[in-house]
């Protein structure tokens, strides 16, 4: 595995189980720069975000990842990410989803989703 590979791996497991366990504690992950597409629909800095992570009606959330692929990015020590898997909310059917993330230095020695994509796939 090569070191992107391992970075994405670290920062995926945190994302998703985050989401899993406190889904208001993603906002650690993003900044007044990110920006989320969720559904088509696009939400721009901390506070759009914010509020779409507030709508979200779920109260149990399980995911799976079955697959991820990353690449460089463009900006020295960023990550371009691609993840397919599935995922289920409050015992309801599972869903397939396909997410992508940009994720950049933050400055600061660690790294900010800049773009986050995310897309049921029915």
């Amino acid at each position: 595995m090569n070191p992107a590979q391992s970075i994405a791996q670290q920062f995926l497991q945190q994302y998703y189980q985050t989401l899993m366990t406190n889904k208001m504690g993603l906002i650690q992950f993003y900044t007044d720069a990110s920006h989320m597409t969720y559904g088509g629909q696009q939400h721009d800095g901390l506070k759009q975000i914010n509020e779409k992570l507030e709508s979200l009606a779920f109260q149990k959330i399980v995911y799976k990842i079955d697959d991820m692929d990353v690449q460089p990015g463009a900006l020295e020590n960023s990550l371009f990410i691609f993840v397919t898997g599935s995922l289920q909310m409050d015992e309801a059917e599972a869903y397939k989803f396909s997410q992508s993330f940009q994720i950049l230095p933050n400055g600061q020695g660690g790294l900010y989703v800049h773009n986050d994509i995310f897309r049921l796939v029915y």
